[in-house]
């Protein structure tokens, strides 16, 4: 009786891409969010019709919101902060000053494949008591102009609604630059957490005003459209950082990411 040939089916795993899958998935995760529970809580939010009634909900859906973004913004420096020679070298910088023993240098050595996750959890850590702790717009500025090589970031591009242009017309009352927009809707955050919420915090006020050359009133007043042109804005920035991040496409020297010659410049 003649045996039965066993047949064995294997799957390919696509190494190529590995390293890029991370921030995409993370990015994607929160576009989900945004897609499924946000908008859910926007449309319960519209069922209340006395804004008073629904005035302490419409908070914790925005805070909610910039929150969790921050969240996404900071999980994508630490990505970089290993990945992308720039913002290495920068948390590199903090530390070569410091002298490490031959004994230490001998035990990294020797630890073979334990040496290369230790180093990136070192990285990391450094990353997250430097990097993470700048302001929000800031970070966000790092991610896009020095990581992705964005240009022009500072310019006009965000419309009333929250949606990013080629280029608009400038706003004299609120600030519509990408870093900008991103820098006026986490100060109404701070001040739904940390003050009246009705009133910008000072140092936000005072550092808007600066840095983005705007009349900014003192004061706010968070609605429904508040959080329809968060969702708008995150949900255009993101689409085009993950098309950036997939015109990432290999490895050069010591882990450095490079960027393709013929990669899409966006801005």
């Amino acid at each position: 009786m003649a045996k039965k040939s066993k047949k064995i089916i294997t799957q390919e795993i696509d190494t190529k891409n590995i390293v890029i899958k991370e921030p995409l998935n993370d990015a994607e995760v929160f576009l989900n969010f945004c897609q499924n529970d946000i908008q859910s809580a926007i449309k319960e939010l519209e069922k209340i019709k006395t804004e008073n009634n629904r005035k302490h909900l419409q908070r914790l859906v925005y805070v909610n919101l910039i929150n969790r973004f921050d969240y996404l913004v900071d999980k994508l420096l630490l990505w970089f902060a290993i990945n992308n020679s720039f913002l290495r070298d920068e948390i590199l910088k903090s530390i070569e000053q410091e002298t490490i023993s031959r004994k230490e240098v001998f035990e990294i050595f020797f630890m073979k494949d334990r040496s290369y996750d230790l180093i990136i959890k070192k990285i990391k850590d450094l990353a997250r008591s430097s990097l993470l702790r700048e302001r929000h717009s800031r970070k966000l500025h790092k991610i896009l102009s020095k990581c992705l090589a964005w240009k022009n970031i500072e310019k006009p591009r965000v419309n009333n609604d929250g949606k990013i242009f080629e280029k608009t017309k400038k706003n004299s009352t609120q600030p519509n630059s990408i870093s900008g927009y991103a820098d006026w809707l986490y100060s109404r955050r701070n001040s739904l957490v940390h003050g009246d919420g009705k009133n910008y915090n000072k140092n936000d006020y005072d550092y808007i005003v600066k840095q983005h050359q705007v009349k900014l009133p003192k004061n706010f007043r968070l609605q429904i459209a508040s959080i329809k042109s968060a969702v708008n804005f995150y949900g255009s920035l993101l689409e085009k950082v993950k098309e950036s991040i997939e015109h990432i496409v290999g490895w050069a020297g010591q882990g450095r990411l490079f960027r393709h010659p013929l990669a899409k410049n966006f801005w």
